[in-house]
C-alpha cells in the first residue's frame, strides 16, 4: 500500500511540475536598469525600485499559466494605480535560450520604445517608483520556443496616494 501511495504521489508531482517556467530576477533587474538608462538618456528622472509591489509577480504568473493552458492573449491587469507595460519576447528556440540577459533587457526596452502607448508609460514623468516581474518559459503562443514575459508596473510617489 505504501508503494502504491508513493507511486501515485510521484505521478501527481511529476504532472504538477512538468511545465517549465520560472521567475528570473536577474533579467528583472537588467530590464529595470535598462528602463532607467532609457529614461536618463531622455533627461527624465530614473525610477526607484518599489519593494512594496504585490501585483506584478502574481499577474505575470497568471499570464504565463494562461499561455501554457490555452494560448490566451496577453492583456493588462488593470489592478493597480499607475502605469503597467507588458512585453512578450521570444528569447530562444525550442531547446535553449539563445539571448543574453543584456540582449533581453535591451530588446524589451526597444519594443516598449517602438509602441506609442508603452513608450508613453515608460517615459511618464509622474512615475517615481517601478517594479518588474519577468518569467521565462516555453510558450504555446510561440510554438514552444523560450520567451520572456515582463510585467513592469510604475507608480507615483507614495505621498500621491
Amino acid at each position: 500500500m505504501k508503494k502504491i501511495l508513493f507511486v501515485i504521489l510521484l505521478f501527481i508531482t511529476t504532472i504538477s511540475f512538468s511545465q517549465e517556467y520560472y521567475r528570473d530576477t536577474i533579467i528583472e533587474r537588467a530590464v529595470f536598469n535598462e528602463v532607467n538608462r532609457h529614461r536618463d538618456s531622455l533627461g527624465i528622472h530614473i525610477v526607484e525600485f518599489n519593494p512594496d509591489n504585490i501585483r506584478a509577480v502574481p499577474w505575470a504568473e497568471v499570464l504565463v499559466t494562461r499561455d501554457l493552458d490555452s494560448k490566451t492573449i496577453i492583456h493588462h491587469c488593470g489592478c493597480a494605480a499607475g502605469v503597467e507595460i507588458i512585453a512578450f519576447i521570444v528569447i530562444g528556440d525550442k531547446d535553449k535560450i539563445t539571448m543574453s540577459v543584456d540582449e533581453i533587457a535591451k530588446r524589451t526596452v526597444v519594443l516598449w520604445d517602438n509602441s506609442p502607448s508603452h513608450k508613453e508609460g515608460m517615459e511618464d514623468t509622474n512615475m517615481t517608483r517601478g517594479f518588474n516581474a519577468v518569467y521565462v518559459f516555453k510558450s504555446k503562443r510561440a510554438d514552444g520556443k523560450y520567451v520572456a514575459l515582463s510585467v513592469y508596473q510604475f507608480l507615483r510617489d507614495k505621498k500621491y496616494y
